[in-house]
């Protein structure tokens, strides 16, 4: 490779030709493809602002900046397939050890930019007029590689006709819950892209109700850590003596019932029991803490548990990190790794920090949030192809074993 910065030199051009034709076969058109190769290699190559009029003056094929317009903002080319192409690459080489849902804001002036609105960023606990995006990202110890894009819609923008028609919002796109956005990024790669096995990590701490999320990830058979605030309901389900025969000690005519409060609550109950010290690694520096788990029972899509309470082994926990000598825990989660070392789980709930703190490294390296236009198709294309960026770089970085940043 000729640089480590990821530029697509003399040592790389047959990869990266070998990579475009790969990736853009679904492209029926071989000037969509070319306009594909020419965007790809101006995020990849392009100093600065991804400007489109920046990239097509890098372009040897001399693409002019109108047909690159084109080809990201009005060209209905389908940017899934695209994505299954590139996920199919990368899980050949990089072994999920997560998928984190992450969020990711895009600053807009204005208010005719495709979902465009002043709204809470979660992420940065602040209102901004932004764009807001859900995303699915392969994450490891070492990376963190966003795959598969949702784009929030505002119920603002539910039955605003001029928008929906200057923005090319399809029809069948309107508002849903914030849940449901999470849960698709989810979705294609579980329906259509097989993909690789791991735990589903989310921070939902900022959500208004967490029930929905969890049901929709234990429907779908996945395994899962999701953060939570201490004011969640829960139902706190020890497991109950058992008989020779393995059946719960009851008292006759009497229905076991779960504790019922909110984490807090339960911690606070909970605060003498044994808690277990845990150490990890993080950017270098060993960090140690002492973690609580209690059974409890899947929270529903309400205020109920998803589950009857019957005095079996719950494969549902909390778990609390509750730092030495301080008054109150630090973070909570809701997990179903009742059969993973708790030193794995905690590893986990470090992975959505690490995650954010790339995809931002990201934003700035391969313009993730320079795209120009408004519409909905070419937020989604402009994305689609950073992602590429990222992976073909992180792939060419890994072959020839040089530093991945």
């Amino acid at each position: 490779m000729a640089e480590d910065d990821g530029r697509t030199g003399l040592g790389t051009k047959d990869h990266f030709q070998e990579f475009c034709d790969d990736v853009f076969q679904a492209l029926h058109r071989a000037d969509q493809r070319r306009a594909g190769q020419t965007y790809l290699n101006g995020l990849i190559n392009c100093d600065g602002r991804k400007s489109i009029r920046r990239m097509a003056a890098l372009s040897a094929s001399r693409h002019s900046e109108q047909s690159l317009q084109q080809f990201i903002n009005q060209s209905p080319w389908d940017h899934q397939p695209i994505r299954e192409r590139l996920l199919g690459r990368l899980v050949d080489a990089v072994k999920p050890e997560a998928w984190v849902i992450c969020e990711v804001a895009f600053p807009k002036h204005g208010r005719y930019s495709a979902a465009v609105h002043r709204q809470y960023v979660r992420a940065e606990r602040r209102v901004s007029n932004c764009q807001l995006a859900t995303v699915a990202v392969l994450a490891t110890d070492e990376h963190s590689i966003p795959v598969n894009w949702r784009l929030v819609l505002p119920e603002t923008w539910r039955d605003d006709e001029e928008r929906r028609s200057r923005a090319r919002i399809p029809d069948h796109e309107v508002p849903r819950p914030y849940w449901q956005y999470q849960v698709e990024t989810i979705d294609d790669m579980i329906l259509d892209w097989g993909m690789a096995p791991a735990p589903v990590v989310v921070d939902a701490v900022q959500l208004s109700t967490v029930g929905p999320l969890i049901s929709a990830l234990v429907e779908r058979d996945l395994p899962y850590l999701v953060q939570v605030g201490p004011n969640l309901p829960v139902r706190y389900a020890p497991e109950r003596p058992r008989l020779a025969g393995g059946r719960p000690v009851m008292q006759p005519g009497v229905r076991p019932q779960p504790w019922r409060g909110t984490a807090g609550d339960l911690v606070h109950r909970l605060h003498d029991q044994p808690r277990s010290t845990v150490s990890w690694e993080n950017a270098g520096r060993t960090h140690r803490s002492q973690f609580l788990t209690a059974p409890i029972l899947r929270p529903g899509p309400g205020d109920e548990p998803a589950e009857r309470y019957d005095g079996s082994a719950s494969e549902h926990q909390l778990v609390v990190d509750w730092p030495f000598n301080k008054a109150k825990p630090r973070g909570y989660w809701v997990t179903n790794l009742s059969d993973t070392e708790l030193s794995d789980v905690v590893q986990l709930t470090q992975m959505p920090v690490k995650v954010h703190n790339r995809v931002e490294g990201l934003a700035s390296r391969f313009g993730l949030r320079d795209y120009e236009g408004r519409t909905f198709a070419g937020w989604h294309h402009h994305v689609t192809l950073v992602s590429a960026a990222y992976i073909f770089t992180l792939l060419e970085n890994l072959r020839t074993a040089t530093a991945v940043f």
